[in-house]
């Protein structure tokens, strides 16, 4: 591009802001080190008069976002509100149709509108960078469109969801409750008021998706991962984890194996000594396996003011530079619609039940799982622990040797809502391949 900036900046809240923060207190320094000027002439956001940790005063404000577009001279606008649809959607789409360059954070959008914006960008010829959208901290998106290793990526594991992670790791290291700690990350900004996308999986399936896209050169979708949050992750859950040497980690996976493509977000087990297992707090982490070059692992700050502005800086940067990238690295027409299954997939499980304490319970269980071509490699029985709330009932934790997920699942119908056990059991995947 090389020419001066000039911004319209939707979406005032913590990244908004840090995003004008970072432009008034740096302007000398990009004008040093890369010749980049620029001016903001619009912001607009929902309240106008809403406390911030900026002076908004001086910048040119619009009521109405969708008219900033219609500003002749401002040729980037930043979208920094949120959401996949609505005035998100909009915005960009009236933006790149009206010829302005697009930056955006807005993983949620980028997922479901993904194949329409990589259309109207190729076709455009302008700049989309949406760096922001996936792991703020992490230059992952940049990694991957510039096509480093993409083509002998076959798997990728991640963990992209601070909240879930922080919620995790803090259960385990100060052995307290689910719903204790998810309240600490709400008060400590980790977490939403209404924290439902990031405990049930599905910012993560967001983010894996656009993963996923510019790996296997597919549209995003997240109807084709298969998802399950960490609603149901008890303290005893890690404390078992524990005895085996694991950790319960929310993981973003996706492979190709044999012809077949494996996605799914869900609680796994790994090991504690693992690249994954030592994640704590609020941090990220995306390993991509690679037999051929060697594997790549990129870690850090995930969200936050700090790495998300900086990441939507950084492509401000690039745009001025008149850096060009595919959308998704292939031109649209290389792209697919994608595909999953899980049905075939055999792996060790976790399986946890609330076995009732009545007499020939634990022989009706083996005996079940051993009707289904269950095995069991471990398990664990303590007949002296139990639940505030299953006083007549033990907990009885397995860890099985290779098995279809459907093979659970089929046992777990079976058994949930018979006398044998008083709570819906539990399975997760133990991830050993890293």
């Amino acid at each position: 591009m090389n020419k001066k900036l000039f911004l319209g900046i939707v979406g005032l809240g913590t990244v908004g802001s840090g995003v004008i923060k970072s432009l008034e207190l740096n302007s000398e320094t990009f004008k040093r080190k890369y010749g980049m000027e620029y001016e903001i002439l619009g912001v607009s956001a929902s309240d106008k008069n809403k406390s911030r940790s900026i002076k908004i005063d001086h910048y040119p404000w619009f009521d109405d976002p969708l008219s900033i577009p219609d500003i002749e001279k401002i040729n980037v606008i930043i979208e920094l509100v949120g959401g996949e649809d609505g005035i998100a959607y909009d915005l960009s789409i009236k933006s790149l149709k009206k010829n302005k360059n697009l930056i955006t954070a807005n993983k949620a959008l980028i997922s479901k509108h993904g194949k329409e914006l990589a259309k109207i960008s190729d076709e455009s010829n302008l700049f989309v960078g949406y760096e922001a959208s996936v792991a703020g901290g992490i230059p992952v998106i940049k990694t991957l469109r510039e096509g480093l290793l993409i083509n002998k990526v076959d798997k990728v594991f991640s963990i992209l969801n601070g909240t879930s992670n922080y919620i995790l790791s803090t259960m385990n290291e100060t052995n307290r409750d689910f719903e204790e700690v998810l309240g600490e990350a709400q008060e400590l900004g980790y977490a939403e008021s209404d924290p439902t996308l990031d405990i049930n999986g599905y910012d993560s399936a967001h983010k894996l998706s656009i993963i996923n896209a510019l790996i296997f050169s597919e549209f995003p979708k997240v109807s084709d991962i298969n998802i399950k949050g960490i609603e149901k992750i008890k303290l005893i859950d890690h404390n078992y984890a524990n005895e085996f040497g694991y950790n319960i980690r929310l993981i973003a996976t996706s492979s190709l194996e044999e012809h077949k493509f494996y996605k799914e977000v869900s609680p796994m087990l790994v090991k504690e000594s693992s690249s994954l297992g030592k994640i704590n707090g609020a941090q990220n982490i995306i390993f991509l396996h690679n037999n051929e070059n060697g594997n790549l692992i990129l870690e850090g700050e995930g969200a936050g003011a700090g790495p998300t502005s900086s990441a939507v800086i950084s492509d401000l940067v690039d745009c001025y530079l008149g850096t060009k990238l595919k959308f998704f690295g292939e031109s649209y027409e290389n792209l697919s619609l994608g595909s999953s299954t899980l049905d075939t997939k055999e792996r060790c499980y976790y399986f946890r039940v609330f076995l009732s304490d009545q007499k020939g319970a634990m022989a009706e269980l083996t005996s079940l799982l051993s009707k289904n071509n269950i095995s069991i490699d471990k398990i664990i029985q303590k007949g002296d622990t139990h639940l505030e709330d299953e006083k007549s009932s033990t907990p009885v934790v397995m860890i099985t040797y290779p098995v279809s997920i459907g093979v659970i699942e089929s046992v777990v119908s079976e058994i949930s809502g018979t006398d044998l056990i008083s709570m819906e059991p539990i399975f997760l995947p133990i991830l050993k391949e890293v």
